[in-house]
């Protein structure tokens, strides 16, 4: 049998293999005096997590964050959790701020120079170019496109669900991925739109009874009226608002959510999000940063594959 140069090399290159070196910790500090030492094992646990963050989409994948009330963290949700995907991933990633009352996702990361909002980019005529689009959104410090509400002191009529409609089929076509800010609001024509075309959900809910009542009802509604697939692609954040220990036991909650097979994501209290203001991953603790990768990858999971259509396994990472 005659051994052609191809297979030479391919032994030769599986011979000595090239690897990630760790940098941090024990082993990194070894690594700089003359060690080659490998990654540690939560340095590959980041590695395949953000790997499975940055997971290819062929087609436009919308993601609705919604909660039945209001102040329990929410809108922080979206701006911190769309910088991650967009701090991350190579491809496009919008924030559509889709709530009809005060929505103020613009205040969590950045303001429109001219003021432009869902409803001037859903009356444009120009919307076949990406750099007319978008000229409507905002860019953060992540590089996350955001959309403005176009609530405001002066306005007179709430965000349509036509209005969305035609906003968010323009985004669909220059943006990979797509959060929407939901109002609190399930029955308003905005919002029930925004279900009707997303392919997953997060519920928000602080670790509180009131809260994890509502979370509860939410999935229950949500299996009620025909959106079967969203209580199925569900992950529910809880959300710490103190650094104090909640009255509630999240071991429990967690329990409690796991029976109906949906998966949870604990946001820990974090002084950079308790601040009101724009959102700056780098002023984040590692612990949030950690816990919004560990929420970006659940979602992820959920991608359709791009061969067999079905989702990805979070164990696999």
């Amino acid at each position: 049998m005659t051994v052609t140069s191809l297979d030479l090399l391919a032994d030769i290159a599986a011979a000595r293999p090239a690897h990630l070196r760790s940098t941090h910790g024990t082993r990194g500090a070894l690594n700089r005096v003359g060690f080659r030492l490998g990654l540690s094992r939560t340095e590959q646990d980041t590695e395949d997590r953000r790997a499975l963050v940055r997971r290819q989409l062929t087609s436009p994948y919308q993601i609705a964050v919604i909660s039945v009330k209001g102040g329990v963290g929410r809108t922080t949700t979206v701006a911190t959790l769309g910088s991650t995907f967009a701090s991350l991933r190579p491809d496009r990633v919008v924030a559509i701020d889709a709530n009809p009352d005060f929505g103020d996702l613009s205040a969590r990361t950045a303001r429109h120079p001219y003021g432009l909002t869902l409803r001037d980019l859903a009356q444009s005529p120009n919307t076949d170019a990406f750099s007319a689009v978008q000229s409507f959104a905002s860019i953060n410090d992540s590089d996350l496109a955001v959309v403005a509400s176009p609530w405001s002191t002066k306005a007179i009529e709430p965000l349509t669900g036509r209005e969305y409609t035609l906003a968010a089929e323009v985004l669909r076509r220059h943006y990979n991925l797509v959060l929407v800010d939901c109002g609190t609001g399930m029955l308003n024509s905005s919002t029930a739109t925004v279900l009707e075309t997303s392919a997953a959900v997060v519920i928000v809910t602080p670790p509180t009874v009131g809260g994890v009542t509502g979370a509860v009802a939410t999935l229950n509604w949500l299996g009620a009226h025909g959106l079967q697939h969203l209580f199925g692609s569900a992950v529910v954040a809880i959300v710490h608002h103190h650094q104090k220990r909640p009255t509630v036991d999240v071991d429990q909650i967690e329990t409690l959510f796991a029976t109906a097979q949906r998966p949870t994501c604990v946001l820990p209290y974090d002084a950079h999000l308790a601040e009101g203001g724009a959102i700056d991953l780098r002023l984040l603790d590692k612990s949030t940063r950690l816990a919004f990768e560990e929420l970006a990858a659940r979602l992820a999971e959920g991608f359709p594959d791009h061969l067999t259509g079905s989702a990805a396994s979070f164990g696999d990472r």
